[in-house]
């Protein structure tokens, strides 16, 4: 009865957002209301210790919000400079074809952000960039958040892994995890990215592809390898995107995508602009100089302090005044701010619900009363099964850490108790996570909430559960095999 239980409000969350389509705010705040309930009553939790983990997940959540309000502005200065303007010219120079647009932006470049930042800010940052590209909205929204299915075990210099895992490192050594870690990856990355495509576009849209595809994949797939494998996890997602654009850029420039109507980015570059082809990307190329370079030059206790979030959002806004200095509109910087509150009311209200509910289910065991069932019931098939208990864990925290600490050293006792390698085990949840970044209902809300898409989180939600899905099943079997077939032995 309480495994049934534990199960409702992910049902609750799910129907009311994808099925019926009602408002995420409300959705959330109702389903946040039954779980502290259930947690108090059937889970016979103390008030005090509840009303300690929801005041706990509203902090965070405001943490987060505090980074969309940064991306809010950024899109907003970027329109008012008609910086926007002048990036629809140079990319529409570049290359014309959709397919390769959003997967330049959305996987190579967002797969270096997510490395220097974590916490899904891709999304927020990159969406509104192909917005103004002339994507539709849920087009652009879907992409961002399929495409950073792969880099978020990685994300924010290796944290996911190397603070996720901690508490089993005295069981297993940290770099045979992340060296497996990116095992798994280095396969995500040769799929994803062809996912994404037929998720959004549908399978024509793979026709003349394959050779862009190959060449970025496969580049990128070995240098995630050779990083992860040789040198740490710190750097395996910067220098695979850096790795992407540069590639991505000379095949287009000396090999081509072939042009086809049905892709071709119809957005008119006869438009208006009042900035150079450097001052409009300015924003941009400061957030990839300021962001590793922030990160790397104080200590992760430190920019921790006040949660992780909070040091990229005051990296956004601060680019965000430089910028506006550099474009002109200085007298624009806080009319930028103001208006990109105004639009965060609603957003807020249902990632401090979402939050707070993804702190209680953990807190009242809601969360490992389901992985442990599913572990019990999965037996020999355990690995592929740790790969949808790493993603339900993303599903509810929001990131890959936080379903790594959570679940990490279930897997370990698990896998040994079954006699197979708990590297793999580990890893595959961990891989696992990071696809559950697509369908997290807090990652959703975040990049809806910076298009301003309003009450769309269920429409997007049907498209990237598709590439969830897929990609699941490629990590199940991907985790079998590497188990009892490529590397059963690893890291004994």
């Amino acid at each position: 009865m309480q495994l049934l239980l534990a199960t409702t409000p992910i049902l609750i969350v799910l129907v009311g957002i994808v099925v019926l389509k009602k408002p995420t705010w409300i959705v959330s705040l109702i389903a946040f209301a039954y779980t502290f309930i259930l947690a108090i009553t059937a889970f016979k939790k103390d008030l005090a210790e509840i009303g300690a983990t929801t005041q706990s997940a509203v902090v965070s959540a405001l943490q987060v919000g505090f980074l969309v309000w940064g991306a809010f502005a950024l899109l907003e200065l970027m329109t008012v400079s008609t910086g926007m303007n002048r990036i629809k010219i140079t990319v529409g120079t570049l290359t014309k074809d959709t397919r390769v647009q959003a997967v330049l932006i959305a996987f190579c470049l967002g797969t270096f952000i997510e490395g220097a930042t974590g916490n899904g800010a891709p999304a927020a940052i990159l969406a509104p960039f192909l917005l103004g590209l002339g994507f539709q909205p849920v087009l652009a929204a879907a992409a961002c958040l399929i495409c950073n299915g792969m880099s978020p075990c990685f994300g924010g210099a290796g944290v996911p892994t190397i603070a996720g895992m901690g508490g089993i490192t005295d069981k297993v050594e940290l770099s045979n995890l992340v060296a497996m870690t990116g095992r798994f990856l280095m396969i995500g990355i040769i799929f994803i990215p062809a996912v994404m495509l037929l998720v959004l576009f549908g399978k024509k849209s793979l026709k003349g592809m394959w050779g862009y595809l190959a060449a970025i994949c496969i580049t990128m797939s070995l240098s995630m390898f050779l990083v992860s494998n040789f040198i740490g996890a710190e750097l395996a997602d910067m220098v695979t995107g850096v790795v992407g654009v540069i590639v991505s850029v000379i095949y287009i420039k000396v090999i081509g995508v072939k042009d086809q109507e049905e892709y071709t980015n119809k957005t008119s570059l006869d438009i208006e602009t009042k900035v150079s082809t450097l001052k409009a990307f300015s924003p941009y190329i400061l957030l990839l100089i300021l962001l590793p370079a922030v990160r790397f030059s104080f200590p992760l206790s430190a920019l921790t302090k006040y949660g992780y979030a909070t040091w990229i959002a005051l990296v956004i806004h601060l680019v965000v005044f430089i910028s506006s200095l550099i474009l002109g509109c200085g007298k624009e910087f806080l009319k930028c701010e103001i208006n990109g509150l105004r639009k965060l009311i609603k957003p807020i209200i249902a990632l401090c619900a979402l939050f707070a509910l993804a702190n209680i289910t953990n807190t009242a065991g809601m969360m490992s009363l389901i992985a442990q069932s599913i572990a019990t019931v999965a037996g020999p098939i355990y690995p592929a099964a740790a790969v949808v208990i790493g993603a339900l864990g993303a599903f509810m925290t929001g990131s890959c850490l936080g379903s790594n600490r959570l679940f990490a050293p279930m897997h370990i006792e698990a896998a040994s108790s079954l006699g197979i390698n708990k590297v793999v085990s580990a890893t595959a949840s961990s891989a696992g996570a990071a696809l559950g970044n697509m369908i997290c209902p807090n990652n959703v809300i975040a990049v809806n909430a910076t298009l301003e898409l309003k009450n769309s989180e269920g429409v997007v939600m049907k498209r990237t559960v598709k590439a969830f899905v897929i990609m699941s099943i490629i990590y199940a079997g991907l985790a079998l095999l590497y188990t009892y077939v490529l590397f059963p032995g690893f890291g004994l």
